[in-house]
Formats: C-alpha cells, sequence, structure tokens
C-alpha cells in the first residue's frame, strides 16, 4: 500500500511549490511537494473506497515525508469510527506529528470534537505536561478550534498561565489562541492580556495577531499596541 501512496505523492509532486514550502517549515522537514487539495482529493478517495484503513495500518514509523504523515492525518480526522477507537489511533500518532502544517490540519478536520468535547479535552489534557512542542501544539490548536467556549474560556487561560513552553511552535500556537479568543471573547480575553505574566513572546505575537485581524476595530489594534508599548516600557 505504501508503495502505491508513495508512487502517487512522487508523480504528483511540484517542485517550485516544494521550494516555497520548505522556506516555512523546519529546515529537517522531508517534503515532496504535493499540494494539500491533491491530498484531501485522495484522502477522500481512499475513504471511498473503503482502502483507507490499509493505509493507517502502515506502521508509522516507515513513513517519511510530510506528505505521508499529513494523509494519515486527513484519513484519520476524516475516517467513520467509534469515538474510542479513533482517539486510540489519534494517540498513536500524536508522537510522529513533526511540522505546524500536519498539526494544524489534523486539528482543523477533527471535526467531530465538537460532538463530544469533553471528552476530547479530557483525554488530550495531559499533553500539556509534554516536553515536545508538537505535542503542547495539538493540544492548543485542538483548543482554538473547538475550546473557545464559554465553557471552557477560563480552563484554556489557566493552561496558558502555567504552561512551561519548550519551543517556537507551542508558543506560536498559543498567541494564535489568544488571537482567536479576543475575537470572541474581547473583554474576557483583554483582561487576560492584562492581567497575567505572560511570556513576553506569546505577548507580543497575540498581539500582533489580534491586529492582523480585520474582523477588529482600528481603535481597538491602537489601544492594544499602546499598552504594548507601556508594558515594554515598565519591563525597562
Amino acid at each position: 500500500m505504501r508503495t502505491e501512496v508513495l508512487t502517487y505523492l512522487q508523480n504528483n509532486a511540484d517542485e517550485k511549490y516544494r521550494q516555497f514550502s520548505l522556506k516555512l517549515l523546519p529546515k529537517d522537514t522531508k517534503l515532496l511537494g504535493v499540494r494539500i487539495p491533491l491530498l484531501r482529493q485522495y484522502a477522500k478517495t481512499l475513504l471511498k473506497e473503503g482502502r483507507a484503513q490499509l493505509y493507517l495500518n502502515i506502521p508509522l514509523k516507515n513513513l517519511k515525508y510530510q506528505e505521508e504523515f499529513m494523509l494519515h492525518a486527513l484519513i484519520l480526522a476524516n475516517a467513520k469510527m467509534l469515538s474510542q477507537d479513533k482517539i486510540a489511533l489519534i494517540k498513536k500518532f500524536i508522537p510522529h506529528i513533526n511540522t505546524w502544517a500536519v498539526c494544524d490540519i489534523f486539528c482543523a478536520d477533527l471535526k467531530e470534537v465538537k460532538q463530544n468535547r469533553d471528552l476530547f479535552y479530557e483525554t488530550f489534557k495531559p499533553l500539556l505536561t509534554s516536553h515536545q512542542e508538537y505535542q503542547i501544539r495539538f493540544f492548543y490548536v485542538l483548543a482554538l478550534s473547538y475550546f473557545i467556549t464559554p465553557e471552557y474560556l477560563a480552563k484554556i487561560f489557566q493552561h496558558i498561565k502555567t504552561q512551561t513552553y519548550t519551543g517556537y511552535y507551542d508558543k506560536m500556537a498559543v498567541a494564535w489562541l489568544i488571537s482567536i479568543a479576543y475575537i470572541k471573547f474581547l473583554k474576557e480575553t483583554e483582561a487576560f492580556l492584562l492581567n497575567t505574566p505572560l511570556d513576553e513572546f506569546i505577548f507580543r505575537k497575540s498581539i500582533s495577531k489580534i491586529c492582523d485581524s480585520f474582523r477588529i476595530k482600528k481603535e481597538t489594534k491602537v489601544r492594544l499596541k499602546t499598552l504594548a508599548s507601556v508594558r515594554k516600557t515598565n519591563k525597562a
């Protein structure tokens, strides 16, 4: 099965796209250069033909290219199975996630989380104590996709407040989450930004991402930039 899939991927590789994508990914990423819409279509084809499980059965240690991991993520996220069975497979897959792209597309497609938030939250909350940045990122990207709700917002903020970060990509995920939370819950998120001793990088990236949003009013962006400037002055 892997030989068949690898042949498809190699035949659909785009060198210009590969070179462009490599600039956005960790420098050790093994990439063929297959565009995501093609990967999505191929995943749908395997699911429709009833051959998706054959691909999921390939040992993860045998996969090499980002596209192979992304295909695994797309198939697993969209496969119809019992939640507990899917969660078991997700747990096996998470340690093999080694780029933000695979992490983010996987989380975005795990739409069934909406129907069973408590189960997924409690199952993957322990990832916050991981020493692997992509495992921490997985939780926060899952959170920004499905847990920015009145029921979970305070819990998520508490996790951020006490989180031990291990790298660039987990911090970026948290900044992204805060920007999404600000759009949905402006007062609560602004209070969190002002009253929490956040990591400096996360604070500034959060402000930057909020100000990049077209959904935030100009005067609000000006106020946030002023707050960031005051924080900088106070620290100096």
